[in-house]
């Protein structure tokens, strides 16, 4: 199985009114800017995408949109993970009858809960249900060695790769290393895509690519250049908006985009919605860092 996925793609903010139906529009809107600034597509539904608290019906539009939007330009990957299996299995199979590329999940659960043996478990009945191929997280929430972890998620058949989701390079260069199926590895962690990409990542999948794909794309394109100078000083620009969002909720990081114009719609509860006094104060910070020439 090749490496299907290489470049840099959004981890895309899911968009919904107060009723949990997601912005069409807003999707539109995203997708466009993204592919233009040089995104190679989309990673919908996951972490990013609030899986945790949003309900199906809006998971499911949400996946639905951006497959409309893209109009086949961009690679989709849809993640399916979800707090139960019976809803894993249903969001499965409504992505199963979209035109995507590929579907991933977190672990089951979402939360560090089952065993190393549960976990492989999981990736199986996703790989055996899945029409598209799987990619599995190497993630905190993994209750096992993950060096190991990976050499037993590389012999299930239609287990295409891992995105790896920890800031550990010395843990991701052990995965890398034994290797030799060929997974599709791709980065998680934003600030340090130069790392990952270092370490043997084909690519990259992230939050901060929503706001600023052309910074993110300079990373990786520098990077196959063999500019690691330049790569290096994309990876700041880049930090330097992550700074200002550390810390915050998702309706924060989704404030980056609003004050650029994009209807953010609502946010679900318990996440605190911002205030106009937050988007003055994102507004104030990025000026700061001459946002506005990264764009």
């Amino acid at each position: 199985m090749g490496k299907e996925f290489c470049g840099v793609y959004s981890a895309i903010f899911s968009v919904y009114d107060e009723d949990m139906n997601a912005k069409k529009d807003t999707v539109k809107k995203m997708v466009d800017y993204q592919l233009n600034g040089g995104l190679k597509g989309f990673y919908v539904g996951g972490n990013t995408g609030e899986c945790t608290v949003l309900p199906a019906k809006t998971r499911k539009q949400m996946l639905e949109y951006v497959v409309e939007a893209n109009e086949g330009r961009g690679q989709i990957m849809a993640h399916v993970g979800a707090g139960h299996l019976c809803e894993v299995l249903e969001l499965l199979e409504h992505a199963n009858g979209l035109k995507i590329d590929a579907v991933a999940s977190l672990p089951p659960s979402l939360q560090k809960y089952y065993s190393a043996e549960e976990i492989i478990e999981y990736y199986k009945i996703l790989a055996d249900k899945s029409k598209y191929p799987v990619y599995a997280y190497v993630t905190p929430v993994l209750n096992c060695d993950l060096t190991r972890f990976a050499e037993i998620i590389a012999g299930i058949d239609n287990i295409a790769g891992l995105k790896i989701s920890i800031p550990d390079y010395y843990a991701m260069g052990k995965i890398t290393m034994i290797n030799n199926r060929g997974l599709n590895i791709l980065n998680g962690p934003d600030e340090t895509m130069l790392c990952g990409l270092v370490r043997g990542a084909d690519g990259a999948i992230g939050t901060t690519y929503n706001i600023i794909p052309k910074i993110a794309v300079g990373i990786y394109e520098s990077f196959l250049k063999s500019d690691i100078s330049k790569a290096s000083a994309y990876q700041d620009k880049l930090n330097s908006v992550i700074n200002i969002l550390i810390g915050h909720n998702i309706a924060y990081w989704k404030a980056a985009l609003t004050v650029m114009g994009f209807d953010m719609g609502y946010t679900v509860a318990p996440a605190k919605a911002v205030t106009e006094s937050d988007l003055k104060q994102i507004e104030s910070k990025l000026k700061e860092i001459n946002f506005q020439k990264m764009l």
